[in-house]
């Protein structure tokens, strides 16, 4: 077996064979080195974008819910500005009320001095603006006495 072999090495067909063999096989490795090199660094690049990405993520989760809380806070305001839109209706309604409840107070109190000082209830119904009742009534009570 061994007298075959030597014989086969030997052998100049045989010899190209094995050195096509050796150089294929060499060639090989080297494709393979530089497919795993190129591998290497698709994998880094892979590392670093998959990096990326999970910093988004994370930026994006924070962004949410800086958004959420905003929208919380411009909810509690917008109720606030109801609350506050409410009031002012109601203080303004209320205003009137008293303004007009004074203004009635003042035009009684005009009624009283006219018929104090002798003013008639026609007198007094044309500078006040009340009834001819209320000034009849007014001029009864609180007007001065005949004489």
């Amino acid at each position: 077996m061994i007298a075959n072999l030597t014989e086969f090495l030997h052998n100049p067909v045989a010899q190209t064979i094995v050195g096509a063999a050796l150089v294929l096989i060499f060639m090989t490795a080297l494709v393979f080195a530089a497919l795993l090199g190129r591998q290497r660094r698709s994998l880094e690049q892979l590392q670093g974008i998959s990096s990326s990405l999970s910093h988004l993520q994370e930026s994006f989760v924070r962004t949410n819910l800086n958004l959420e809380s905003v929208a919380n806070k411009l909810q509690n305001l917008e109720s606030q500005y109801a609350e506050f839109s409410e009031n002012y209706e109601l203080s303004k309604v209320e205003l009137a009320r008293l303004a007009e409840a004074m203004g009635g107070e003042s035009q009684l109190t005009k009624a009283i001095d006219l018929a104090r000082g002798g003013a008639s209830s026609e007198e007094i119904t044309l500078a006040t603006g009340l009834g001819e009742e209320e000034a009849s009534a007014i001029v009864k009570f609180h007007g001065s006495p005949k004489r």
